[in-house]
């Protein structure tokens, strides 16, 4: 299909999908966001670079990734143990022309209290995107998201960016967190389900609220939550991703593997440490 056949989101996509120089962009911070009732933090970058000059002469640089990768963040933090840098998925879409979306735990480490102290207009050294942890090609080919707790934003990244250019894949999210308030990205999914044909979200929490009604699932995912969702047919044909804690991430191998007998080529894993 040529580019001009697509919608004008898909275009932008299309666009957003050709890597750009330079390797390291200095983007200002539009926004942060605290979210009610959890340590989780969201933080709003510009995606133009315009602090960069060639010959004299400001150039503007667009920061271009595809949904799910991950950039480095350098805030300078030596005094750190573990260093000035950490890595970030993007939880933003590619769609989303205006902004970058980094959302993550706020620990009490030099690094986490300095990126929470940012000023608005702060410059930060962001890198070129990374990672190979993207959706497939073949949209035939139904997709199943496990996340775990902060591990959920390359699935907003995804979920997102299929739903702004109507890719026709079957998703469906499996979204476990610890109670109700760290649902993170609830609103924004559950408007989505209305607009995105083929999407399912189930959510699971381990520690009831029992001041509020909790219709979801109870307790963490397991095979009988799974094949509750998903049928035999989509159990056999979909690629399963994995995003979460390491043991998160190692529960959710063992019940895909031992337990669902899906085969390593249909898993694909992105480890959180240190969030």
């Amino acid at each position: 299909m040529s580019t001009d056949n697509k919608n004008p989101a898909q275009q932008n996509a299309t666009k957003a999908s050709i890597p750009t120089r330079p390797l390291k962009l200095q983007l200002k911070l539009l926004e942060k966001i605290q979210h009610p009732g959890t340590d989780v933090m969201s933080f709003k970058f510009a995606r133009s670079d315009s602090l960069n000059s060639n010959a004299g002469r400001q150039e503007n640089q667009y920061l271009s990734y595809k949904a799910g990768q991950y950039c480095i963040v350098n805030l300078g933090t030596r005094e750190d143990p573990e260093g000035p840098v950490r890595s970030f998925t993007m939880a933003s879409s590619p769609t989303e022309e205006d902004f970058i979306l980094i959302t993550t735990r706020i620990r009490d480490t030099p690094f986490k209290k300095k990126l929470a102290a940012l000023d608005i207009d702060s410059a930060v050294d962001i890198s070129a995107p990374l990672g190979k942890f993207v959706l497939h090609d073949e949209n035939s080919k139904p997709a199943v998201f496990l996340s775990g707790g902060i591990g959920v934003t390359p699935f907003r990244s995804m979920i997102k960016y299929a739903t702004d250019v109507r890719l026709p894949i079957d998703i469906t999210l499996f979204d476990a967190n610890r109670n109700q308030a760290n649902i993170i990205f609830k609103d924004e999914f559950d408007s989505w389900l209305k607009i995105k044909p083929k999407l399912k979200i189930i959510y699971a929490v381990s520690e009831l609220d029992t001041s509020t009604e909790w219709k979801g699932e109870k307790g963490y995912i397991n095979k009988s939550i799974v094949e509750r969702y998903l049928d035999s047919r989509q159990i056999d044909s979909s690629i399963f991703y994995i995003c979460g804690p390491p043991g998160m991430l190692k529960a959710m191998q063992s019940l895909l593997q031992d337990n669902l007998e899906i085969p390593r080529e249909r898993i694909k894993i992105e480890e959180f440490t240190g969030y």
